[in-house]
């Protein structure tokens, strides 16, 4: 963290529906001060796994997850339709914000930009595979911006 770009990593329990649990939970914000010059912004969550990711979007949503030793990772993001609506003027909609490789997913805008206080996050949800309650992993990462920047306020 520095004066111009925070990234944290936060224990964060998700509003979820009744009866799903997880194993743990954790939410990666990375904020950038308004009126910084950015050439280009890349925030990767990459997992080093031998395991292949099967993609789990949803409305307003950019989600991988990874089975793997009786273990599920589920990592999502806003996508760009989301982004889009919090930042009309930095062209979202015009591109895919978001990257899927095997081991990874990339949130990424490869243009320079003068920032508005911005602010990007990834979740991760773990749970044993097959979970307690189908589907408590996703529903972990489905969670409104808003409800992250809370967590440092």
């Amino acid at each position: 963290m520095d004066d111009d770009i925070s990234l944290r990593g936060i224990a964060f329990s998700p509003k979820i529906p009744a009866g799903m649990t997880l194993s743990a939970c954790t939410a990666v914000l990375l904020q950038v001060r308004a009126g910084k010059k950015v050439q280009s912004l890349r925030l990767q969550a990459a997992l080093a796994t031998g395991a292949v990711a099967s993609a789990c979007t949803g409305e307003y949503l950019d989600a991988q997850e990874w089975r793997e030793g009786g273990n599920l990772v589920v990592i999502g993001t806003e996508d760009s339709e989301a982004l889009d609506i919090r930042y009309p003027d930095m062209g979202f909609a015009n591109i895919p914000s978001v990257d899927f490789e095997p081991q990874s997913m990339t949130l990424g805008i490869e243009r320079p930009f003068l920032s508005p206080a911005v602010s990007f996050h990834f979740i991760v949800a773990e749970n044993p595979d097959p979970e307690p309650v189908e589907s408590s992993a996703w529903f972990a990462v489905d969670q409104p911006h808003e409800d992250l920047l809370r967590l440092i306020q």
